[in-house]
């Protein structure tokens, strides 16, 4: 079969189209045709430079973590999936069996694998995954945004679900113009939530105000701070999703944050290190919580969200030949939105 392949660490230009073994599915594994793969910052475009500190690998190997595409078979025990059937799939593999999956925060799993990083990945027309990892794309929604939502639309939900959000609450996200920005501020919308949208970038905040969010604000305005105030009559607001993990930032969120509100930290793998003040915390009952990923529970929940019709922002699809322009697309922050490469005819 047809893949992309790094044998080493580096630029895009790593990255070579190559034929290689199809992989066969082992017990409670599936095989995926693949037809849509997202081209991530860190799983993706940090793995393939050496830069993503999760990442175990032997070379050559296969990248490529989110995606979706057809069952072209099952292995042993998989019940619940049929050939042809069309599935999303997520990258996280969670053990089952540690403290953290036992009360259900399989997103907190310390020995939990990684599609693409630590087992090869989907940048091929063939994949082998565990069975959990997958679920059934609804018959409304095509290949690519089923791998365009397939992992920020369970992180979402996850994060979310975990901050305790209730319809009517004010949502900040931070860099809502980032794929998963994006997803989780639709589906804190889709949930009820009163969402503020934020990027840095002024043609990103252009494109953010045709989605119906309650503001769209740049966090670097001096008026930031005052401008989410007048928002929320001087609350606050609820939950803050920090998708950027930047110390001024964060100082601004704490500086917005209501009585009783969250800051989701997720994806600071590369994090600044931030001032908390721990008084206003403790007066105002306030915390902070890092969300990894997604749990069991946020994977099947965004599925019965997307049954009812949800849509994401696929800025542009690339095929698999053109991994290598996919990649320095991504690297110069090009995207609103997320970014795909189309396989065997996705």
């Amino acid at each position: 079969m047809k893949a992309a392949v790094i044998h080493e660490f580096g630029p895009p230009q790593v990255l070579k189209i190559e034929d290689v073994p199809e992989p066969r599915p082992g017990p409670q594994e599936v095989l995926v045709r693949v037809r849509a793969v997202r081209v991530g910052g860190l799983l993706d475009v940090g793995t393939r430079a050496g830069r993503n500190p999760f990442a175990r690998i032997s070379f050559p190997h296969v990248l490529g973590s989110d995606l979706a595409g057809d069952v072209e078979a099952l292995g042993t025990g998989v019940t619940g999936f049929a050939e042809g059937d069309r599935v999303a799939g997520v990258p996280f593999i969670p053990c089952g069996s540690c403290h953290a999956c036992s009360i259900g925060r399989d997103d907190a799993c310390p020995t939990a694998q990684i599609v693409g990083v630590h087992r090869p990945g989907s940048y091929a027309e063939l994949v082998a995954v565990p069975a959990k990892v997958l679920r059934a794309i609804p018959a409304s929604m095509d290949y690519a945004q089923a791998a365009a939502m397939a992992v920020s639309g369970p992180v979402a939900v996850t994060q979310l679900e975990v901050a305790g959000l209730k319809p009517g609450d004010w949502v900040l996200v931070t860099a809502a113009a980032s794929g998963l920005g994006l997803v989780t501020a639709l589906v804190a919308k889709r949930l009820g939530a009163r969402v503020i949208a934020s990027s840095r970038k002024a043609w990103k905040r252009e494109q953010l105000q045709a989605h119906g969010l309650a503001a769209v604000l740049d966090t670097d305005s001096q008026d930031f701070i005052e401008r989410v105030n007048e928002l929320t009559s001087g609350e606050g607001v609820a939950i803050a999703i920090d998708n950027t993990s930047s110390a001024p930032l964060f100082d601004k969120l704490c500086a917005v944050l209501s009585r009783l509100g969250m800051i989701v930290s997720s994806g600071a793998t590369a994090a600044e290190t931030v001032s908390l003040d721990l008084r206003s915390l403790y007066l105002r009952s306030q915390s902070v919580v890092g969300i990894r990923t997604h749990t069991k529970a946020g994977l099947d929940g965004f599925w019965r969200l997307a049954q009812e019709g949800i849509e994401a922002k696929v800025d542009r699809s690339f095929p698999l030949d053109e991994v290598v322009a996919a990649h320095e697309y991504v690297e110069a922050e090009k995207n609103f939105g997320r970014v795909l490469l189309a396989v065997g005819g996705g």
